[in-house]
């Protein structure tokens, strides 16, 4: 019997043993085993197989099953300080002790830890304290569990890996200080002790951190006792650079607040990170925590920890920041995170390969293969063989200079392994066949044509209907000189049903125009034209079978309008609104005065104001790993492709994708491909409106959504604004086809008694203009004047046939309707309302004026001005310095002026800007004292605005009021050069208007203006407008 069968048995006698009430406990631990056997690359089963192996006190096979689960996956916070607390427990010896630390080490490494970095310090400085008590008189530090510069060691690399957790970095720092202090207080004259703890805080007070003004109040005791003789100029000196550390702080103090509010949410972390990335001296270990604060909680998150890694490669490559070791730690962990990743073990491979680990490279391509994670997406798998391939080509290229039939014979077999992987896996290969390119260009580099010739032609059965297949085997053709060949493939392609036959027509033609003669370019032209006439009869028969299946499949057709016209804009609204009611029915009358014919021929022709609705196809039952680039070759022979949108949706087990051409002609042959394959999965083709239901006959207070929730998920309810009445149809936007079929069982659904409503599926190509509410026998139109807030003003217009109707309505007065009592008369035409509303429009826009003029005083005082800013300062600067006391809602706008210097900040509450004026008058940022004041340099209305930008007002109603005196307050004034007023006579207001408005249009012109005492001083203008910018 070897050893493997002893143990084997040796484990099933310890759970023998457990005992009758533990049977379940120990079947469950061999089906967990045996799953584990047959796959290690399972998480969940690991976990599983550690908790019953805990809970059945088998600490053997526990520690075991513990390092085979480490070997493969990195562990959590929580499985850690389990393990450790485990080992710990029973750590007696100075080695089970040291495995201890050991498993602390171990433990950091997975993930960014505050509370795996406590206890990892925490136990060493109680081994070490032990030690220290428990060491006889002849016995040296060495034979401790730890000495001082162990745990020094272990304190400044948790310290150089936490520092920039400003949130929580003190936790450690504080231990370390308090650890080092305890040792100066034992030995108060070490001076190289002293000058350790001070080192210490001046490098602590560089960073910014939570606490800092605790470490600051800290250190000034600190200097008190040991250094007091020099404290003042060393607290100065400090006092320098926690000033910007503070500032650093502050800036960020945001950041993790939002942070702290979303819940740690990963785009949060992002924002932070872009913060960090803009600085103009960026911080790398900053942002490298901020990196592994995100990736503690997201570890699975592929993108995350590609983004990472392609940020410390970047700084390895432009200013070695990063080390190639941190680059290599970081690119196993990624890969023992998500490896699945192609791209992450593409990173693994070429960095271990710059650290020249050739044997290494051989184990984790390897052991990326064994995982089997890769056979779930054909591009990661591809991924991981190229830079291997990649890899095996440098190193010939790098150690025999150029590469031969012999030499390369490796690198094809891998290339051939990698093929025949791929096509053992994915049945239909590789749609791009980049193996396949690759193996080519290798055999023509070592000259092996008639090979590389062999991997076209093996090509042709998978990719026979790709035009862009058969160019590029003619253009390889035609590099190695085979012309022959080229002409030979230019025609086998011409005759083959490809997705874009006219690319490889015109590829044809410009060939022989190149190397053909007369004959070759006759004969290629007479050849194109009669394939030219195939492919135009087939697409016409295809068609003709597309239309044959929607005329048959289609439920309900409804000739609404299309869609985008219901998507009015604001403007079109507003000049709706502002148009007179005349106007309209004049032109509802013009309207219907066109003969019958000439509109209907109109609405059949007119093309549409856009297209996008016509031109878009949606494509569902997409595999979870279709790419765009897939969706371009199946579509782009239908035409030139816009857009293609692929819908997200982590529920879902396929995907819908839009594609929108650039004509809405291509939409006919896009629909050719329904029924195609992607991968394994068939997908469906069809038109954008087929997904979206026509709804009309709504009552106003219906709720569409929840009316059709039931039968799919909805994108979108439109609900457009009729010029007749609001709310008679809207569009429901289904995400799938076959939800929009379903729900046209709502068909003639009552949602009111007697109202009931019309469902079909919308045909935006039947376009039909909106048509008003049925007319009456007797009634023409009626008209309801309302409110600026849509409220019925309660009067109405009702237009009648004939008078003999509107003077019978008059029978209608007095009576009840709806708890009213209505009065009817008949309308009389006002002569004189030209006039009257000539006055009320005058009123009108002075009081608007008055209410501008009030909002803009009312902004005036809540705005503060920033002035002898730095250069360089951003909004993203003022923003980060005004967060130090104020929230973002509590400012409303910044406006920067970067040629004068200044800034203008909106706050939301007067009070707010008093509060800003105080705290950040001669604040300092970025080492320039800059000021704040309240806006009183800005006009106070806007009519003084005029004023200032034309030097004089336009009319006389632009001068501001409180320029002209009012006349309680006027003494004797006096008009140069106007004959008739005596000294001492009081003008009437016009022309005391026209007197100030006549002094602003001379600038040196003085003005009397007499004061309460009746004692008259000159004023200039300057003066003058020195007293209305203080309000007197």
């Amino acid at each position: 019997m070897d050893s493997s069968d002893s143990e084997s048995s040796d484990f099933d006698l310890q759970l023998e043993t457990l005992g009758e009430n533990s049977n379940d406990i120990s079947e469950t631990i061999h089906n967990l085993l045996e799953q584990l056997s047959s796959n290690l690359y399972q998480y969940d089963t690991h976990v599983q197989y550690i908790h019953a192996l805990r809970q059945a006190a088998l600490y053997d096979e526990l520690k075991e099953a513990r390092e085979l689960m480490h070997s493969i996956f990195p562990l959590s916070e929580e499985m850690w300080r389990e393990w450790i607390e485990d080992e710990s427990r029973i750590a007696s010896t100075k080695e089970e002790k040291h495995r201890v630390i050991h498993l602390y080490g171990k433990a950091v490494e997975d993930y960014l830890s505050i509370n795996l970095w406590k206890d990892y310090t925490s136990y060493v400085v109680q081994e070490y304290k032990s030690g220290l008590n428990e060491m006889q008189v002849d016995k040296d530090e060495s034979d401790c569990v730890v000495t001082l510069d162990q745990v020094r060691k272990i304190f400044e690399e948790a310290n150089r890996e936490i520092c920039y957790y400003i949130t929580e970095s003190h936790q450690i720092w504080d231990a370390y200080r308090d650890f080092e202090v305890e040792i100066l207080e034992a030995s108060p004259r070490d001076d190289e002790q002293k000058s350790r703890v001070r080192k210490m805080y001046e490098s602590r007070l560089k960073i910014p951190h939570a606490t800092i003004d605790k470490t600051f109040s800290d250190y000034s005791t600190f200097i008190t006792q040991y250094d007091n003789l020099h404290y003042e100029s060393v607290m100065i000196e400090t006092n320098k650079y926690v000033s910007e550390s503070k500032d650093k702080y502050y800036q960020r103090d945001r950041y993790e607040n939002a942070l702290k509010a979303s819940g740690n949410a990963l785009d949060k972390f992002m924002d932070y990170i872009e913060f960090e990335k803009k600085q103009k001296k960026q911080i790398v270990n900053a942002i490298r925590t901020l990196y592994e604060r995100a990736i503690a909680i997201y570890y699975l998150e592929y993108s995350l920890w590609e983004d990472y890694m392609l940020y410390l490669i970047d700084k390895n490559l432009t200013d070695k920041k990063v080390s190639l070791s941190i680059l290599i730690k970081t690119a196993e962990r990624s890969v023992r995170n998500c490896s699945w990743s192609g791209d992450l073990w593409s990173h693994y491979i070429r960095l271990l390969e710059k650290n020249f680990s050739s044997e290494e490279i051989v184990n984790v391509y390897n052991r990326a293969l064994s995982t089997g994670m890769l056979k779930n997406n054909i591009d990661d798998l591809i991924k991981l063989v190229i830079s291997y391939v990649d890899y095996e080509r440098r190193q010939i290229l790098t150690y025999q200079g150029s590469m031969s039939q012999v030499n390369s014979s490796n690198l094809v077999n891998l290339l051939e392994e990698g093929i025949k992987t791929v096509k053992e896996i994915f049945q239909t290969g590789d749609p791009h066949y980049r193996l396949e390119k690759y193996l080519i260009e290798i055999e023509t580099l070592i000259k092996d044509l008639p090979k590389a010739r062999q991997v076209w032609e093996n090509l042709i059965k998978d990719h026979r209907n790709e035009s862009e297949f058969w160019i590029r085997y003619a253009d390889w053709e035609k590099t190695a000189e085979n012309i022959i060949d080229a002409r030979r493939i230019y025609k086998k392609a011409s005759q083959q049903n490809t997705d874009w036959p006219e690319r490889i027509f015109d590829a044809w033609e410009q060939f022989e125009h190149q190397y053909g003669t007369v004959d070759h370019l006759e004969l290629a032209v007479i050849c194109i034209k009669k394939q030219m006439k195939i492919v135009a009869q087939r697409r016409e028969k295809a068609l003709k079978e597309v239309q044959k299946v929607q005329n048959e499949g289609s439920t309900k057709i409804t000739p609404a309008m299309q869609i985008d016209e219901s998507l009015q804009t604001i403007d079109h609204l507003s000049s709706e609104q502002n148009s007179s009611e005349a106007k309209k029915r004049k032109s509802e009358e013009n309207e219907q005065q066109l003969p019958s014919a000439k509109r209907n021929k109109a609405q059949q022709f007119e093309k549409p104001k856009r297209d996008r609705e016509f031109a878009t196809v949606a494509v569902s039952n997409l595999p979870l790993g279709v790419k765009e680039g897939e969706l371009k070759n199946l579509f782009h022979e239908c035409g030139g492709i816009k857009d293609i949108r692929i819908l997200e949706d982590a529920s879902s087990t396929h995907k819908t994708a839009y594609v929108e051409f650039n004509e809405r002609e291509s939409v006919p042959a896009a629909l050719t491909k329904d029924k195609k394959k992607i991968g394994e999965q068939e997908i469906s083709v069809y038109t954008l409106s087929e997904r979206i239901l026509y709804v009309t006959n709504i009552p106003p207070s219906a709720d569409v959504k929840e009316l059709f929730k039931e039968y799919g998920e909805i994108i979108s309810v439109r609900l457009p604004n009729s010029k007749y009445r609001k709310g008679r149809f809207c569009y429901v936007e289904f995400k799938e086809r076959e939800s929009a079929q379903a729900a046209l069982e709502k068909d003639g659904y009552e949602l009111e008694p007697g109202k009931k409503i019309s469902v079909m599926i919308s045909n935006p190509l039947l376009k039909k203009e909106r048509s008003p509410p049925i007319q009456t026998e007797v009634l023409i139109h009626v008209r309801m004047p309302k409110t600026p807030d849509k409220k019925c003003k309660g009067v109405a217009f009702v237009e009648f046939k004939n008078k003999e109707d509107a003077k019978a309505s008059l029978g209608l007065n007095s009576t009840e309707f709806k708890g009213y009592v209505l009065s009817v008369s008949l309308s009389v035409i006002d002569r004189n309302r030209g006039q009257k509303e000539g006055t009320a429009n005058e009123k009108k826009k002075e009081v608007k004026r008055k209410q501008e003029e009030v909002k803009e005083s009312e902004k005036r005082s809540r705005t503060v001005t920033f002035t002898k800013l730095p250069k360089d300062t951003s909004e993203d600067d003022i923003r980060d310095m005004l967060s130090q006391i104020f929230k973002d809602e509590e400012f409303r706008k910044i406006t920067m002026a970067p040629d004068s210097g200044s800034a203008h900040v909106e706050f939301e509450n007067v009070e707010d800007t008093g509060k800003a004026e105080l705290h950040f008058n001669k604040y300092k940022l970025n080492n320039t004292i800059i000021s704040a004041t309240v806006r009183n340099d800005l006009p106070s209305t806007l009519t003084e605005l005029a004023v200032r930008r034309e030097g004089k007002p336009t009319s006389m109603t632009m001068v501001p009021r409180r320029l002209v005196a009012p006349s309680s307050k006027l003494g004797k004034t006096r008009r140069p050069g106007v004959p008739g007023l005596k000294s001492g006579q009081r003008s009437s207001s016009k022309e005391q208007t026209a007197e100030v408005t006549n002094a602003s249009s001379e600038n040196q012109m003085e003005i009397e203006v007499g004061m309460e005492d009746n004692n008259t001083s000159k004023k200039s203008n300057e003066d003058f407008r020195e007293l209305f910018y203080k309000g007197k």
